[in-house]
């Protein structure tokens, strides 16, 4: 009895200590890979200007929606279906292999969709000048619907190593093509953000080659597997798109939203200004990036705790997994949240200093308007983890869906306000996020004192019996 009582406990220490490790190596690493994001900004917003920086920014929403269809969400789902596996190594590879055909396929058609559709979306965006950013972004989609794959595959181990590195060669790629390409093709505004587009695509060429190459080493070590049966891809595709699809919703709300806002604040903002698309860049290019940076540390938390919460085996173990993950989220976040606000001034006049002194007033209002949402945003990634972790697939989707109508909601009633203009945008950012952190730690902590509550009742059951 006693060394099955130690075998356990080292057991669950492996699995503390992977959860920690993993959640560090991802922090660190996006933290990284968002840093020199933040800093490439820098350079960015001063060739390009507002303007340009507005154009740049309009293409992410549609770009990132193509990347939620094309498998943007299935590092999580894949990890999640290979960790619940009793024994992970007789299938990994397997599953890896069925999800590169099925998320490749898809990654092409939506490759070939921005590129076909390039002129119209810009179009209906208010400013063709966009059309150059899209059509040279746009094979970046299916390179990027690879690298779900992979990402996926190490994250199912806890190994969270792969997917940070390669997110640092993403940023590191981009910026030295980024600013290549932005200079060779100055003054031409539309050709330059074109150009920096142009460098995502390397980048993400980049990233997949190195992921590749570690997975060939990876796999290396593992057992060996026989050929796939007759009829086993269609059994896993099954698998991974009956777990994905709710997991790409929720990584489709976000975004689709963002797609929402990108005609709505532009749109209504043109009635009374025009300076709409500069406003637009200031809110989602130079303040929601300075929020992204924090929350970025907190996106290694959130990673982790999809497979780590799904390889539990008793409820017990996920209540407890579930609370260490929501307190070290709010431990990180919140300290960060606090400095932007007090702050606000000192981190655009850092990292924006080049902005002109209009805009940049503009950018350090709408900063500490929007910094409580580092502390939102990250409680919101890290509790759709642990919802979808917990077997609560779907549970995000309505969460976000109802956040994503209140923000909607507010943008049409605050932004026709021209006393308000671009800073009621960022009241309605910070109403959606508050809404849906609220609604899902009520939803964790209900089911954790449900299951209390049955355990205490089973309990009390037994000793009178």
């Amino acid at each position: 009895m006693t060394t099955n009582i130690d075998s356990w406990s080292f057991v669950h220490m492996r699995i503390k200590n992977a959860l920690f490790s993993g959640a560090l190596w991802l922090g660190i690493g996006t933290f990284i890979a968002k840093f020199l994001g933040a800093v490439y900004r820098i350079p960015l917003t001063n060739k390009l200007g507002g303007l340009g920086l507005g154009l740049y920014q309009m293409v992410f929403p549609i770009y990132a929606l193509l990347l939620d269809f094309s498998g943007a969400g299935l590092p999580s789902a894949l990890s999640r279906i290979i960790a619940m596996q009793e024994d992970k190594d007789a299938v990994a590879k397997r599953l890896l292999s069925s999800s590169i055909k099925l998320f490749l396929s898809l990654g092409v058609l939506a490759s070939i969709f921005m590129a076909v559709f390039s002129s119209s979306l810009a179009r209906l965006q208010g400013n063709e000048g966009a059309k150059t950013a899209y059509l040279f972004l746009s094979p970046a989609i299916m390179f990027v619907s690879v690298i779900s794959c992979f990402r996926g595959y190490f994250q199912a181990y806890l190994d969270m190593r792969p997917t940070a590195i390669s997110q640092i060669i993403e940023q590191g790629v981009k910026l030295v093509f980024g600013l290549i390409f932005i200079n060779a093709f100055m003054p031409n505004i539309s050709l330059s953000v074109g150009g920096a587009t142009l460098a995502i695509t390397i980048s993400e060429l980049v990233a997949l080659i190195y992921l590749y190459l570690k997975y060939k080493g990876f796999s290396a070590r593992k057992p060996s597997q026989t050929a796939l049966e007759k009829g086993t891809f269609i059994k896993d595709a099954k698998t991974i798109i009956k777990t994905t699809i709710p997991i790409t919703l929720v990584g489709i709300m976000l975004p689709l939203s963002h797609v929402i806002d990108s005609f709505v604040i532009i749109n209504i903002l043109k009635g009374y200004t025009s300076s709409a698309t500069a406003l637009y860049g200031l809110l989602s290019g130079v303040v929601m990036t300075v929020i992204n940076l924090p929350v970025s540390v907190c996106y290694g938390i959130s990673t982790v705790a999809v497979p780590s919460v799904s390889s539990c085996k008793t409820q017990s173990e996920i209540n407890s997994r579930s609370k260490k993950i929501i307190v070290l989220t709010t431990i990180v976040a919140l300290p960060c949240a606090i400095f932007l606000s007090a702050f606000a001034p000192f981190t655009i006049n850092l990292l924006f200093n080049n902005l002109p002194n209009v805009q940049k007033g503009i950018a350090i209002k709408l900063l500490t308007i929007c910094s409580p949402c580092v502390l939102l945003l990250s409680l919101v990634q890290s509790s759709n983890a642990v919802l979808i972790g917990s077997g609560k697939l779907y549970m995000p989707v309505k969460t976000l869906g109802i956040g994503i109508i209140i923000k909607t909601v507010l943008n049409l009633i605050l932004l026709s306000n021209k006393k308000l203009n671009i800073y009621g945008s960022a009241m309605a950012i910070i109403a959606c996020y508050f809404s849906v952190c609220l609604i899902n730690l009520i939803l964790i902590s209900k089911k954790g004192r449900q299951n209390e509550n049955e355990t205490t009742k089973s309990g009390q059951f037994i000793c009178q019996k």
